[in-house]
């Protein structure tokens, strides 16, 4: 039904489908320029934008993983006609930055409110994530640097080893599972055997309410890592190699 409307009509079906906050997806002859911390131009060609319905924007090529353009959200999302085609305007909230896309025919074009109420669930060891925070300190929090994981005291093993920007001795326990009571006491072993001056996290995905009132009693922090990003820098890392293991075959 797509290729009978104008471009006229389909602006006006772009634009219905934003101001609702529906899920859409065009497959598209069009060319898109960045403009933000640097900038960069897609020549034109046939692909598929997806924009969600939290105004997420991605735009993929017919090849490839990883999308070629995209904004996270928020976004502001404008619709616009230009000469030939419709001028789609991706603009970040909080950031300098914005995409610029010229439609100029369309294949496909779907757009409708979806239901996801599903959990989502990450299975990775706590070895498994101390490994990817050893290659991202940040995750734990800014300027946080990593000396040592698995370290071995009497009162057990410490999952990470490090100092906090501010130079102070930092103990972080992982849980792969939401925290409960013991996971505060096995922090307060550690910190015991360690002396005084000695900062401690709890990281997990969540902590009971018991456990969280244990951690503050005794000047103890929590900090909630988020498994939905931990598969997102994996699933990013191990493209990434890929990509780099073609290139280097010459494939």
């Amino acid at each position: 039904m797509i290729n009978t409307l104008s471009l006229q009509d389909t602006a006006e079906l772009i634009r219905e489908a934003l101001s609702s906050r529906r899920f859409i997806v065009m497959i598209c002859m069009c060319e898109a320029q960045y403009i933000g911390r640097a900038r960069s131009f897609l020549e034109k060609g046939e692909r598929l934008i997806v924009i969600k319905e939290d105004t997420s924007f991605l735009i993929h090529r017919p090849t490839e993983l990883e999308p070629v353009n995209w904004q996270p959200p928020p976004n502001h999302i404008s619709i616009s006609l230009g000469e030939n085609c419709v001028i789609l305007t991706v603009r970040r909230v909080r950031k300098p930055e914005r995409v610029v896309v010229k439609i100029y025919s369309f294949k496909g074009f779907f757009s409708d409110k979806l239901s996801d109420n599903g959990s989502f669930h990450m299975h990775l060891s706590e070895k498994e994530i101390s490994e990817i925070l050893r290659k991202h300190p940040e995750l734990i929090e800014d300027g946080f640097r990593i000396v040592s994981t698995e370290f071995r005291e009497k009162a057990g093993i410490i999952d990470v080893l490090g100092v906090d920007a501010k130079g102070r001795r930092t103990i972080v326990e992982i849980k792969k599972d939401k925290a409960g009571k013991d996971a505060v006491k096995q922090v307060l072993r550690y910190v015991r055997e360690a002396g005084t001056g000695v900062r401690a996290i709890l990281l997990s995905p969540n902590i009971t309410p018991e456990a969280e009132k244990m951690l503050r009693k005794n000047g103890l922090e929590f900090k909630k890592i988020s498994m939905l990003e931990l598969s997102r820098i994996i699933t990013y890392e191990e493209h990434s190699e890929s990509s780099m293991s073609r290139f280097l075959r010459g494939e």
